[in-house]
């Protein structure tokens, strides 16, 4: 009761000081790439790592449970956690504010990516004919 507590504070801080109403759903600039390996997800995000545009924070989201990696300029947007039940992933923009991807529908992903459309895979398809790479 006291993690749900805390993990609800901190949601909440978090919207009331970026005046975020809630989290969105991860997009093209901000894509969350989820693998498991071994007992462990490893996280990955698509998203500029400078000083004025960055990844603040990875946190993954059980019903009993926040796991938290604080993430600076300059380094990498990735982080592990343990699976132990782990529904959602969380990463915080500090431009852009808060998204989310669930780990049941992201996992292992990059290969075909979850925003998969037919208009997007025949556009990949003419790309790598045009650069001679098919």
């Amino acid at each position: 009761m006291l993690n749900q507590y805390i993990t609800g504070t901190v949601i909440k801080e978090l919207r009331e000081r970026n005046n975020l109403t809630q989290a969105e759903l991860s997009d093209e600039q901000h894509k969350i790439f989820i693998e498991k390996v071994e007992d462990e997800y490893f996280i990955q995000v698509e998203h500029d790592m400078n000083k004025e545009h960055y990844i603040s924070f990875l946190a993954a989201v059980s019903s009993d449970r926040l796991q938290m990696i604080k993430l600076y300029p300059e380094g990498a947007a990735e982080a592990r956690f343990k699976i132990s039940g782990v529904k959602r992933i969380y990463a915080f923009c500090n431009r852009d504010g808060l998204f989310y991807s669930d780990t049941k529908r992201h996992i292992d992903a990059r290969d075909k990516s979850y925003d998969d459309v037919e208009q997007r895979r025949a556009l990949e398809a003419v790309a790598k004919k045009l650069l001679g790479q098919e």
